[in-house]
C-alpha cells in the first residue's frame, strides 16, 4: 500500500481506507498546487496559432513567421505553482540568453536576433510558452519594456490584453519593428557590401555579421563565408579562397584573410617609402 502514497493512484483511493492516505481536501488542495484538474479548476487552454504574417517573397516567409520561435515545450498552461518559481527560473533563462543583453528596439531589425536568441534561451532551459509569456517583457529595457507591458493582459485592472498568448505576443513584437520592404533594403544592403579601402578584414567580416543578422539570418555559415570570400580585398582573396573549407568558421576565415591583407599593407608601405626616398 505505501508504494501508492504520493503518485495519481493515491487521488483515486477513496476516504477512511487508511488515515495515512491524504484526504479528499488535502488532494484537491495538493491538484490546484500542482496545477492538476480538480471539479473546480476550468479546463487547460489550448495552443492556438494564431494568423501568419503575410509576405511576398519566399525567402522571408520564415523570418516573419511567428513558428519559426516557437519553443519545444509548447505547453501554454500558466499555474500558480510556476508563478511562484517563476523569479528562479528567470534567472536561468538570463544566463543562457545573456545577462545585461536586454533589448531597447533599436535598431528595430535586430528583433530577429532577439526572439532567436530569447527562444533558444527559454528552450536550453525547458521553459513552457505559457511561462515565455510571462517573462519576455523582463528582457527588454526602455522604450520597448513598457510597450510590451501595455499589450499584455493584467489582472488588477481587469484589461483583457492586446495579446493574450506567447505566439501572439511574437507576432506583436515582429509587427511592431520590422516590414518586408526592410528586409528588402537589408538584404540588398547585405548583398552589395565590399571590403572599403579603409577597412581591414575582421571589420568587413563583422560588417556582414551584423548585416546577416539584421536580415534576419538570410544567409548560413556557409553563405556567408561565400560572401566574405567574394567581396574581401583582391588582395586576400585567392589566399581565403584556397583556405577555405566547410569545417572552417567565420572568424577562422577572417584571420586567414588578415594576415594576407597585413602582408599586402606592409609591402604596399614600404613601396611607398621606397619611392619617397628616391
Amino acid at each position: 500500500m505505501g508504494g501508492e502514497q504520493g503518485g495519481g493512484a493515491a487521488r483515486e483511493l477513496p476516504r477512511g481506507i487508511d488515515p495515512g492516505f491524504p484526504t479528499q481536501l488535502s488532494l484537491a488542495t495538493c491538484a490546484e498546487e500542482e496545477g492538476w484538474l480538480t471539479q473546480e479548476t476550468p479546463t487547460p487552454p489550448t495552443r492556438v496559432v494564431p494568423p501568419k504574417i503575410v509576405v511576398n517573397h519566399p525567402s522571408y516567409r520564415i523570418m516573419f513567421d511567428c513558428e519559426t520561435y516557437a519553443l519545444d515545450n509548447k505547453s501554454v498552461v500558466y499555474t500558480r505553482r510556476q508563478a511562484r518559481t517563476l523569479g528562479r527560473r528567470k534567472k536561468d533563462v538570463a544566463q543562457s540568453f545573456g545577462v545585461h543583453d536586454e533589448w531597447n528596439c533599436s535598431p528595430p531589425a535586430q528583433v530577429f536576433q532577439f526572439l532567436r536568441k530569447f527562444s533558444k534561451a527559454c528552450d536550453a532551459n525547458d521553459i513552457s510558452e505559457g511561462a515565455a509569456f510571462n517573462i519576455l517583457q523582463d528582457f527588454t529595457k526602455e522604450p520597448l519594456k513598457s510597450e510590451v507591458m501595455m499589450v499584455l493582459p493584467t489582472l488588477r485592472e481587469g484589461n483583457p490584453g492586446e495579446v493574450t498568448s506567447y505566439l501572439e505576443l511574437i507576432n506583436w513584437m515582429l509587427r511592431r519593428h520590422v516590414d518586408e520592404a526592410l528586409v528588402v533594403t537589408l538584404v540588398e544592403t547585405l548583398n552589395v557590401a565590399a571590403q572599403r579601402d579603409d577597412e581591414d578584414e575582421f571589420s568587413f567580416a563583422e560588417r556582414l555579421r551584423r548585416f546577416n543578422t539584421e536580415c534576419g539570418f538570410m544567409y548560413g555559415d556557409g553563405g556567408l563565408k561565400g560572401r566574405f570570400v567574394d567581396d574581401v580585398h583582391r588582395a586576400a582573396r585567392a589566399t581565403v579562397r584556397e583556405r577555405n573549407t566547410p569545417g572552417m568558421t567565420m572568424a577562422e576565415l577572417a584571420r586567414v584573410a588578415q594576415t594576407k591583407g597585413d602582408e599586402h599593407r606592409w609591402l604596399r608601405l614600404e613601396q611607398l617609402e621606397e619611392r619617397t626616398k628616391e
